[in-house]
């Protein structure tokens, strides 16, 4: 009878021991450890840069903090900014800046004042398009000079181009990789690319051509060089 006792007694110990095993599991972690951090986490979050920001928004930050990327100022007061965001702007979207302000790729200024600039946003422009700036402007990656005059240049993008495709351009204007001239003036050069030629192609060119990697002289004249591709 006491033995019989007894080992009731363990297994009523036993079956209490493992019903409390989850409770204190589950017990691991407080309503008030949770909230913690939940906090951390939307801390984390907003220090990482996650925190969502439209094109046109504005904000003050004091003059000794560094300019986030793609911000840019708008104003200038005697201890602040007023900076505003210029990332996910559309083709043609423009935005009025003080001098001093750092721009992000892809602006290029269109009105230059003593005071301020206004710049126009030109990335995801298809090729031929064409944009007028003021003189004082930085030209991005592929765009060329199709025009100088005293007060102003118009600016085209050449990204995109096929085979043949020519473009007339101020002389001052930097070519991107890939095309050649075929006429020369004292006023313009007219351009091709050749980009995507096929072995042996030939072209005739002016002979104040850049050469192309890949491609060789195999004829020069007094007047125009004739360039075949060699891969």
């Amino acid at each position: 009878m006491l033995k019989k006792s007894m080992v009731s007694a363990l297994g009523l110990l036993v079956a209490t021991m493992s019903l409390s095993i989850p409770t204190q599991a589950a017990e691991l972690t407080t309503p008030s450890q949770e909230t913690l951090l939940r906090n951390k986490s939307t801390d984390s979050r907003k220090v990482s840069g996650i925190t969502s920001v439209s094109f046109g928004a504005t904000k003050q930050i004091s003059k000794s903090t560094p300019i986030p990327p793609d911000w840019v100022i708008t104003t200038v007061m005697s201890d602040y900014y007023v900076i505003q965001y210029v990332g996910g702007a559309s083709l043609g979207q423009t935005v009025q800046t003080v001098r001093t302000t750092p721009i992000p790729k892809d602006w290029v200024i269109t009105v230059a004042t003593s005071d301020f600039f206004v710049w126009k946003y030109v990335g995801g422009a298809s090729f031929g398009y064409k944009v007028q700036t003021a003189k004082i402007t930085q030209v991005p990656e592929n765009w060329v000079i199709t025009l100088a005059t005293s007060d102003f240049y118009q600016l085209m993008y050449v990204g995109g181009a096929s085979f043949g495709q020519r473009v007339q351009t101020a002389k001052i204007t930097r070519i991107p990789e890939n095309w050649v001239i075929t006429q020369a003036t004292s006023d313009f050069f007219v351009w091709m690319y050749v980009g995507g030629a096929s072995y042996g192609t030939t072209v005739q060119t002016a002979k104040t051509t850049p050469i192309p990697p890949g491609w060789v002289i195999t004829t020069a004249t007094s007047d125009f060089y004739i360039l075949t591709y060699k891969g």
